[in-house]
């Protein structure tokens, strides 16, 4: 027989009188032991009595004694199924980065907001950006919330914290001359109209990569978004539906965009018949000649191939959709239609996000509007026309 205790399966409980007094209950969980106390051994009893029924009904076991690693790790477990599968794994991530390292040793019931300032402030001196602090702090406050509403703790020490604030990013998009030397450059290449696409309208790299023929109607002129493409852990290939209402939306075509699909449709469908693959409806409007979809990194990386090539520097593939819609802002497109062609949920977003344009609106707007001061007397007053009370003085005069 091996030596040692048998392992307790779940649901199997046991008493200890500490030398506190205090009498222990402890249940088999997951391969874990879970504790609670009372000061009586009915009192122990009853608390494991507990414990094994929120395990009959598929509950989590956890007591605000537990440490915040183990109930980040549970909280991870219940919102899985919950969340996109791309959402989750960011979430993960910042658990295992953040989160447990700095905060991991403190109970759940006893997390303070100093604390927490002090493992902000040790992991932004340890190298953690502004950034990732802020998104872990977010994740920290939503796990809390959760906690607060399984009646775990009665308050969310989060909520008292302030974290770092990461630095605003100045935006230097690509100016018109720079997107030509990029087209021109990019042209012959297998990424030309993906690259062409995203400067045209503004879409996301993902949502981009994830248009299928079927979403393209060229006789319209129009790209039905809705979707996303993800290159999860492992290396598997995901698509997800777009989180809002505005996300899903239809985004109209310029006449070169129109001229460079239909081509790239005929030249997929003589490809096909080369290398023996299928293009219809369904196929990724996007690919590699040799039929292979283009993925995200793929695109990514061709973008900065030609963007050394160009001679240029600096310039990420997103700073693509940033110069769609500073240069439809600065040809005097309404905000909310930028919003609309970007997919941002208020207006708002668009006019934070591209606040660097403001200055130059500002600027034509006043003169607008000094033009329209100086306008003739009868446009501002709604006086009729001086043509026109002189025709209807000659009416009367005839009448008469």
């Amino acid at each position: 027989m091996p030596k040692g205790k048998p392992r307790r399966g779940n649901h199997e409980g046991s008493y200890t009188q500490l030398k506190n007094g205090l009498w222990q209950a402890r249940v088999s969980h997951e391969g874990k032991r879970i504790a609670a106390y009372g000061k009586t051994k009915d009192q122990a009893r009853e608390k494991l009595r507990a414990m094994q029924r929120k395990q009959d009904e598929g509950l989590p076991l956890i007591a605000p004694a537990t440490p915040m690693r183990d109930y980040l790790t549970e909280w991870l477990r219940s919102i899985r199924n919950r969340v996109r599968v791309s959402t989750w794994e960011g979430y993960e991530s910042l658990v295992r980065t953040v989160l447990n390292p700095y905060l991991g040793h403190h109970k759940l019931g006893k997390l303070t907001p100093d604390q927490i300032d002090r493992a902000y402030a040790k992991a932004q001196k340890e190298g953690k950006s502004a950034s990732v602090i802020h998104h872990a702090h977010a994740r920290l406050t939503k796990a809390l919330n959760d906690a607060i509403r399984r009646r775990l703790i009665h308050w969310n020490p989060a909520q008292a914290v302030t974290p770092p604030k990461p630095p605003r990013k100045e935006l230097n998009p690509p100016d018109a001359d720079a997107i030509q030397r990029f087209l021109e450059t990019a042209e012959g290449t297998e990424y030309y109209e993906a690259i062409h696409t995203l400067f045209y309208t503004g879409l996301r790299r993902n949502e981009l990569l994830a248009l299928r023929w079927r979403d393209v109607d060229l006789d319209m002129g129009t790209l039905s978004v809705g979707r996303s493409v993800y290159r999860l852990k492992g290396g598997e290939t995901a698509f997800q539906d777009a989180k809002t209402t505005t996300g899903r939306r239809l985004v109209s075509l310029t006449p070169s965009s129109i001229s460079i699909l239909r081509a790239l449709w005929e030249r997929q469908r003589a490809d096909a018949l080369l290398q023996g693959y299928a293009v219809d409806e369904e196929s990724p409007v996007f690919r590699y000649r040799d039929g292979s979809p283009i993925l995200p990194r793929g695109l990514t990386g061709g973008f900065q191939k030609i963007q050394r090539r160009a001679g240029l520097e600096g310039y990420r593939l997103h700073d693509a959709r940033h110069a769609h819609a500073t240069l439809m802002l600065r040809q005097g497109v309404h905000p909310k239609i930028v919003a609309e062609r970007l997919g941002h949920s208020r207006v708002g977003v668009t006019l934070d996000t591209y606040s660097h344009v403001t200055p130059g609106l500002q600027e034509a707007a006043a003169q607008r509007f000094e033009e329209g001061l100086s306008a003739p007397k009868w446009h501002t007053n709604w006086h009729t026309p001086p043509e026109e009370e002189a025709v209807e003085s000659g009416s009367m005069q005839e009448l008469a």
